[in-house]
């Protein structure tokens, strides 16, 4: 009895000599990484990871100089889909606080708490006349009845005690708990890194480059083209420029901006763009060779086309790349407004909701809405270039040929879901609506310089690039126009400025209203790729895969995965028990 009681108390020994030392291990362990700095992310795309230009950006001390503090107003009782963009926020900004230490802050405020009259000022203060966060209405269903929370997905940026800019988690509406916001969230936590550095790397700038629009060709008006401006005025001086034929008068810039012109470039005007362009310059040109009446249109319903001969496409063209004088009409539209119909619109084939492609000004952009796009081809010519397509059409979709009829009709003729090729799926029928070459070029003037220069000293013609440049077309001037605008005089610069009119929960005008469009932030994407400024495009070219569930794949075997979550771990609980059990009645049992 007495050696029993002993084997026993030897077996607690070693026991517990085991489960101590177990312990000690384990400990040891934890201090040990404790002291170590590493993390890693298993994802196959990397998505819980900063990509290496912001953690360079985080690290610098010479980048970012000062402290910058994050207000999110993401606080509040809300439903699961918000909890996970809230959350998100919180994780990719701990990221940033990981890097770049104590010059990162941030803070959760909750815009639904104070008076009502606190509520209202704050939210108006947010909203910034459509510039700032835009609300989101969310409806939903809780115990039978049905509820609306208005939430405030975005944040104010601070840095060095001034408001730098906003940030839009989501875009301003409403919307219902189902797959389509749970898409826009899962898209807003893709953009978290890329939205965080825009700010971040404006306010931190300390030079400027400077882009000039270009007038005197009937181009868009200062007025028309506010909107756009503000998404780059923080990050370029910008300036408005007529040439007037002044030999180097664009010498000093380092992008120029053609917008919608409607009458004819001069032959000095073209030569200075082209000689221009020979010492490096970087030329957008946004333009559509044809010019449609939508008030004809709504007033008798139909209206022609007409070319507008402006002679800045036979410039493209020795460049390398054509404006085609058509239409392009697509299954992949927006609506045209016509208040005398008894639904208040018409499908409108030739609103192109146009694609983006694998290049990084486009890869990541919502869909660019180009009313009346033409579409472009590359051509074979002299230059050392390089080609790239930046905005595509639809499978489903052609050219309208040249100056052709456009009536509302055509709703009857073609339906709300037009088939305009004979196999629409087939990704050969996709036109180029933007395209850019870069490289090295020949003078559209070579061995014929303008013969108004012809005896001046200073019209030097230099024939091939000095340095490489770019040259960028997009088949439409008019997708990043605002229509309605104020004009607010400004007493510290003794002038007026123009604000583009954003009445609250609408959007500027037609052309932004419907469904989610990337048209600014292409446009921003377009200024910073051809001055240039790469770094955040690089972030926002970064590609995350989704994967959405496949629901008629859960009803079909749901049942099935169900069984086995529930069966396998009480299965091995028993097979462990069994063993155990087994084990011990060999060991124990007298034999």
């Amino acid at each position: 009895m007495a050696k029993i009681k002993l084997k026993k108390a030897s077996n607690r020994a070693y026991y517990g000599i085991i489960t101590a030392i177990a312990l000690a291990v384990i400990i040891l362990i934890n201090i040990i990484v404790s002291f170590l700095d590493f993390r890693v992310d298993f994802t196959r795309d990397q998505r819980y990871s900063l990509t290496e230009t912001t953690i360079g950006f985080l690290e610098s001390d010479s980048l970012l100089t000062d402290k910058i503090l994050f207000k999110i107003y993401l606080e509040g009782e809300f439903p699961a889909e918000v909890k996970r963009l809230q959350k998100a926020v919180r994780d990719k900004l701990d990221e940033f606080k990981y890097y770049a230490g104590s010059r990162v802050e941030y803070e959760f405020i909750n815009p639904n708490k104070g008076t009502l009259e606190d509520q209202e000022a704050l939210k108006e203060q947010l909203f910034d006349r459509g510039q700032g966060i835009r609300p989101v209405d969310i409806t939903y269903r809780s115990q039978g009845a049905s509820n609306i929370i208005e939430i405030f997905p975005g944040a104010v940026v601070e840095y060095r005690g001034n408001t730098v800019g906003h940030i839009r988690f989501l875009e301003g509406g409403q919307y219902r708990l189902d797959a389509r916001l749970e898409q826009m969230v899962q898209r807003g936590i893709n953009d978290l890194e890329y939205k965080f550095m825009r700010v971040l790397a404006k306010a931190t700038r300390q030079t400027k480059k400077k882009v000039a629009f270009i007038h005197g060709h009937g181009e868009l008006g200062i007025p028309y083209t506010q909107g756009a401006r503000k998404n780059i005025e923080d990050a370029y001086i910008i300036d408005d420029v007529k040439i007037e034929g002044a030999l180097g008068g664009l010498d000093q810039y380092d992008g120029i901006i053609i917008a919608d012109p409607k009458e004819k470039f001069s032959d000095k005007d073209k030569f200075v763009i082209d000689q221009y362009l020979m010492q490096g310059g970087n030329i957008m040109v946004f333009n559509n060779p044809l010019s449609i009446n939508n008030d004809t249109i709504r007033r008798t319903g139909k209206t022609h086309s007409a070319r507008k001969r402006t002679g800045i496409g036979d410039l493209m063209y020795d460049y390398g790349i054509k404006i085609n004088e058509d239409l392009v009409i697509d299954a992949n539209y927006d609506p045209f407004a016509m208040p005398g119909l008894p639904k208040g619109f018409v499908n409108w084939y030739f609103y192109v909701r146009a694609m983006g492609t694998e290049h990084p000004i486009s890869s990541m952009v919502n869909p660019v809405k180009l009313p009346y796009a033409s579409s472009l081809q590359f051509v074979q010519t002299k230059n050392k270039t390089r080609p790239s397509v930046i905005l595509t059409s639809s499978s489903n979709s052609r050219s309208f040929g040249n100056v052709p009829l456009l009536s509302i009709a055509m709703e009857n003729q073609f339906g709300e879901n037009p088939v305009f090729q004979d196999d629409p799926t087939n990704e050969a029928n996709r036109l180029m609506l933007g395209g850019i070459v870069e490289g090295e070029f020949q003078s559209a003037f070579k061995n014929r310089i303008v013969s108004a220069y012809a005896d001046s000293p200073d019209a030097i013609l230099i024939e091939e690039s000095e340095k490489p440049g770019k040259v960028m077309v997009v088949g439409n001037g008019t997708f990043f126009k605002n229509t309605y605008y104020d004009s607010v005089f400004v007493q510290e610069e003794n002038k007026f400025r123009y604000i583009p009119r954003l009445p609250r929960g609408r959007e500027i005008d037609e052309l932004f209203a419907g469904r989610p469009i990337g048209n600014f932030e292409f446009f921003e994407n377009c200024v910073d790729y051809m001055l240039g400024e790469s770094t955040l495009l690089s972030i926002r070219s970064r590609a995350i895969d989704l994967h959405p569930t496949d629901k008629l794949k859960i009803e079909r075997e749901g049942s099935f995965y169900k069984f086995i979550n529930i069966a396998i771990p009480v299965l091995f609980i028993l097979v462990m028990a069994t063993i155990v059990f087994i084990v011990r009645r060999y060991k124990y049992v007298k034999k």
